[in-house]
């Protein structure tokens, strides 16, 4: 009887909810991104922003031991793809270090000094005289499929819980930092790197 209270106590709410799942994630008719010859293990608390949305509003009122299956669209995942965020520039604009080549598909740390950049971009294509950089997520239009089942649901404990989440869910999060692998984009190198 015990346990049977225990569980209905147990549903998946909207706000510092500890959920544990494993899990498989594919792209809508292509490969699977996680969870290909067993299923991930993932934690997170809700209502920090950890997870994509359209996962985490899925769960909600779910509780242990179920298994679900669900489409995530891309607009709850990582957002439609922009063509505009499909930028040339000229390689006089990059200043990568000594040795460091360009090429298709690189990743690099992205630095514009204005601080609305995205983290990293990836390098497309590498022509003569410029580079062509995506600032779209790489799965951004992309929907997702998931498998799942929900192993642990509980009201978050404190131990459970980061001071830095609420700070950046109450728009207080003013944290930056950098690596010494950064691709300074349109800015001359500061000295000393």
């Amino acid at each position: 009887m015990d346990d049977k209270i225990a569980k209905a106590s147990e549903k998946i709410e909207d706000s510092k909810f500890y959920v544990k799942i494993k899990y498989t994630v594919r792209v809508a008719n292509g490969p699977i991104l996680k969870g290909a010859h067993e299923p991930e293990v993932m934690d997170f608390v809700t209502g920090y922003r950890q997870v994509i949305p359209g996962l985490e509003m899925r769960l909600l009122g779910h509780e242990v031991g179920e298994k679900l299956s669900f489409s995530v669209p891309p607009e709850e995942a990582f957002g439609p793809r922009h063509q505009e965020l499909v930028i040339e520039k000229s390689k006089k604009d990059f200043h990568f270090p000594p040795g460091m080549e360009p090429y298709p598909g690189m990743e690099i740390p992205l630095v514009t000094g204005d601080g609305n950049a995205p983290d990293t971009v990836i390098i497309r294509e590498v022509r003569e005289d410029s580079i062509v950089i995506d600032a779209n997520h790489p799965l951004s239009g992309a929907a997702l499929e998931y498998d799942l089942e929900i192993v642990e649901a509980r009201p978050a404990r404190s131990t459970d819980l980061c001071e830095e989440w609420e700070e950046q869910t109450s728009g207080k999060d003013e944290s930056c930092c950098s690596s010494p692998h950064q691709i300074i984009l349109g800015a001359e190198e500061p000295e000393g790197n």
